[in-house]
């Protein structure tokens, strides 16, 4: 019986295992009625000090790639682009929780042992005896741990460059990307993040989307 346990345990992980992690995250999105995406445009960080980030400039190939595959010329000098692409990022410290996780094992059936003593004229005599049911299997216990999640967010503001010369900034299209997980750093999901920003761009004016992707990342 002990081995059927560990069986049935083993298997149980398996199927736990088997199943592909996910990022899970909401997008909103915002444009005008005459947006339409292209045209060339400049990515640049929404703060200017960093723009010089080694981060950044690796986010940066990231949204360029995302722009011009849906209909952008990307250009690197922001004078020569008819609209400039800011874009912003961030996650904040956590907040942990008391997490309770099932333990699952055999709750019932299974063989069953049995030895007795039976008296008689004659003396007693001592006996055993097997028997079996169907074993079934369920949530047995369980183990409390602590856990620490994690907001981590992108923001996409696309601006006409013209109305920033004149000083008069006017935004065309704005796109919000907020993800939750255990994963500290922002860099251990941002790809799964922008490819939810980015599906389907430009997206449903004024709708709220929860978007699953495969994570492929490590944090």
């Amino acid at each position: 019986m002990d081995k059927m346990k560990i069986w049935i345990t083993a298997v149980i992980i398996l199927a736990l295992l088997s199943g592909c992690a996910t990022v899970s995250t909401t997008t909103t999105t915002f444009y005008a009625p005459e947006y339409k995406n292209a045209g060339t445009i400049a990515v640049v960080a929404s703060e200017a000090v960093v723009n010089r980030s080694l981060e950044f400039t690796h986010y940066k190939k990231q949204f360029e790639e995302k722009l011009a595959a849906n209909g952008y010329i990307i250009v690197d000098n922001p004078s020569e682009a008819q609209y400039i692409g800011f874009v912003a990022y961030g996650i904040d410290d956590g907040k942990s929780s008391i997490v309770s996780t099932p333990l699952f094992g055999q709750t019932g059936g299974g063989t069953t042992y049995s030895t007795g003593t039976v008296y008689g004229s004659g003396g007693s005599a001592t006996y055993s005896g097997t028997s079996y049911t169907m074993p079934s299997y369920g949530v047995v216990g369980s183990v409390a741990s602590s856990q620490t999640m994690y907001t981590r967010a992108i923001a996409l503001d696309i601006v006409d460059a013209k109305s920033l010369k004149k000083g008069n900034a006017k935004k065309v299209y704005e796109a919000r990307a907020k993800s939750t997980g255990t994963c500290s750093v922002i860099a251990g999901v941002f790809k799964e993040m922008l490819e939810a920003m980015f599906k389907e761009f430009p997206g449903i004016n004024g709708k709220v989307r929860s978007v699953e992707v495969i994570y492929e990342g490590e944090c």
